[in-house]
């Protein structure tokens, strides 16, 4: 992305995707992703794992669903030269208390699912709504069709309905890239020619020693906020949702697979971003091509970052009112906007944001159903030099009864100020 003043550094970094939150692909790497969502059902198309006292039962199938039985992947499974195998899930602690999500495959052994660890211990105290990897022995997966998963929770909990809800289970399988034939490209930037621009144009050149290219993903390495829920504000900024690869650069469909990143929120930084390209084939083999490196300059325009603190647990507004706080160190004289940002379970029930109890906004989304949430806000007389307090208002009654509320997922509610000169 660029900013009103140039890009001041452009250079190719051989450099690993290191110090990232989740297990992504490294430069160079070749693999392929068998995506699984639950294309029906309540609770946003999720799959749900646990359910009430009486309704748990962690070895076998539940008719009601709750501990589901084996899932069949309709995809036909390429072992090909595959050096090593893990899992992705959408994970949604949906009850607070939930514990001990374990994943097995092919009816072998369970395998724990791990705990995020920068959400403080106990995470089951926190909504989130995380991104975790499992590593999964090749030799407990089949070529070919018929591979199952089936997942459980612990039956401890609180008020004796543990349950999470899982938006997706995906596979991804690597293989060694000296023997498998795969496509490779080369990113190109462009600045744009308005030297006030805050566009940079990315595009690819592309090496096809296999079939034709599919589509091809940018995703970036820098710090912005964090909608992985794993409060990792510099990593590599993509996570899935239903399958479907989101919050990311963008993707392009057709050569020269052109997408054009709008810089206009993206946090100042000091160190350099990296971006890379993940090309997908006609035959679903994706490459991770090696990072370009770029310095975010400005003068004329700051973007500042404001990473909440003091995160409430089982911050869900049905129960009331739920405060963060958050440090703002530039000038809110110069402030000329100010953006939202966080992901949330049903924020169709939820009832106005408040900052330094200024309502600031009212509500979107949808109900039962996972939101990524930007607002943006133009009006920033609220916001004070130092601490600020950031407020959820209490979910009313609904005809007289008590409705699910929003669950504001980890790392709360993230608030980005932008200043201009004046």
């Amino acid at each position: 992305m660029l900013t009103r003043q140039s890009i001041l550094l452009i250079a190719l970094a051989g450099l690993c995707l290191t110090g990232v939150a989740l297990a992504r692909p490294a430069p160079g790497e070749v693999f392929r992703e068998y995506t699984w969502y639950a294309e029906t059902g309540d609770a946003g198309q999720a799959l749900r794992v646990g359910g009430k006292q009486g309704q748990y039962h962690p070895d076998r199938g539940s008719a009601h669903g709750y501990v589901n039985a084996p899932v069949e992947l309709p995809h036909e499974f390429d072992l090909q030269f595959a050096t090593r195998a893990e899992v992705v899930i959408e994970k949604i602690l949906c009850h607070d208390g939930t514990r001990g999500l374990a994943l097995r495959v092919n009816d072998h052994d369970w395998i724990e699912v791990p705990e995020c660890v920068h959400i403080p211990v106990p995470q089951w105290a926190y909504q989130h709504h995380t991104y975790p990897v499992v590593p999964i022995p090749l030799e407990q997966l089949k070529r070919g069709m018929g591979n199952t998963f089936q997942m459980r929770v612990a039956p401890e909990h609180p008020w004796n309905w543990p349950q999470s809800l899982i938006n997706g289970v995906h596979f991804r399988i690597y293989y060694d890239a000296a023997k498998k034939a795969h496509a490779t490209g080369r990113i190109v930037l462009a600045q744009a020619e308005d030297p006030a621009s805050e566009i940079v144009t990315l595009s690819l050149d592309v090496h096809r020693l296999t079939g034709e290219v599919r589509h091809v993903d940018y995703v970036g390495h820098y710090e912005d906020v964090n909608f992985e829920g794993d409060g990792e504000y510099t990593q590599w900024h993509c996570h899935f949702s239903h399958g479907t690869l989101t919050n990311h650069i963008g993707s392009a469909m057709h050569a020269p697979w052109a997408v054009d990143w709008d810089t206009t929120w993206v946090p100042d930084q000091q160190q350099p971003i990296q971006v890379a390209a993940r090309l997908v084939d006609e035959s679903g083999l994706i490459f991770m091509t090696e990072p370009v490196e770029f310095i975010l300059n400005r003068s004329a325009v700051s973007v500042e970052l404001c990473k909440p603190y003091d995160i409430p647990r089982k911050w869900v507004t049905r129960s009331g009112e739920h405060t963060e706080r958050f440090e703002v160190k530039g000038d809110p004289q110069q402030a000329t906007a100010l953006q939202l940002a966080w992901s949330s379970w049903s924020p169709g029930y939820m009832n106005g944001i408040y900052i330094n109890d200024v309502q600031v906004f009212d509500t979107e989304g949808p109900t039962y159903q996972y939101f990524a949430h930007r607002v943006t806000i133009d009006e920033v007389s609220m916001l004070r030099r130092g601490t600020n307090t950031l407020k959820t208002g209490k979910t009313p009654l609904y005809d007289g009864k008590m409705v699910h509320g929003m669950e504001v997922n980890w790392p709360g509610i993230m608030v980005l100020v932008r200043y201009e000169d004046q």
